[in-house]
């Protein structure tokens, strides 16, 4: 994806940088019988390729190729004594904490300032597309153990993302990434209906170093 990007912009500034992040990230349900419980630590790691289109390298498009670890942990309390989820009946009012695995790949309009002593600051907008790689599930009355539930989460997901931060000149071209960026999720990740629309978020603590 990258090689053919590098293509299309050959004749562009390009700045290519690999990122280790850990994130909290949380679950939505819409659902009123559905309650997030608690949030989750997770983490992203891969290459981002920004490619500027401006002589002082101030714009960028920016995407990448990321593996991210997200989740959360929503309460069941429907009418009924139990439901059904990944073949086992659950009693109302458990909860289960997802634990979810994607392929990322992020694509955004990037812009930072001019150097201030060696600091760039910067901000971005856009999007991201998900698919999921695994899912395992643990469930509060234990009859879940990192179980397989991925027959409960859907296979694509999207996020809106915004983000800012500052970027360290290091020298020899080399500089640290540093930032923040929101990821909210708009796509309902779970296949049942027990909490209607469920979405994932998360908050990125950004480290990158480019190289």
């Amino acid at each position: 994806m990258l090689l053919i990007s590098a293509t299309g912009f050959s004749q562009t500034p390009f700045q290519l940088s690999f990122t280790a992040s850990p994130s909290v990230n949380w679950m939505s349900p819409a659902g009123q019988d559905v309650k997030n419980n608690k949030s989750k630590m997770g983490y992203e790691f891969g290459v981002h390729g920004d490619f500027y289109f401006d002589p002082e390298m101030r714009y960028a498009f920016t995407t990448g190729l990321l593996v991210s670890q997200t989740g959360g942990e929503l309460t069941y309390d429907v009418a009924g004594e139990s439901f059904n989820f990944a073949g086992v009946s659950i009693n109302s009012g458990r909860s289960i904490r997802y634990r979810l695995k994607y392929i990322e790949i992020p694509y955004a309009l990037k812009m930072r300032t001019r150097n201030f002593y060696r600091w760039r600051y910067w901000g971005l907008f856009g999007l991201s597309s998900s698919i999921n790689i695994s899912a395992k599930g643990d469930s509060s009355d234990k009859q879940l153990d990192k179980a397989d539930i991925s027959k409960e989460v859907k296979l694509f997901n999207t996020a809106l993302n915004l983000g800012l931060g500052g970027e360290y000149d290091l020298g020899e071209r080399n500089s640290l990434i540093v930032g923040v960026i929101y990821k909210d999720g708009f796509m309902d990740i779970t296949k049942n209906s027990l909490g209607g629309k469920t979405t994932v978020n998360s908050l990125t603590f950004k480290l990158s170093l480019v190289f």
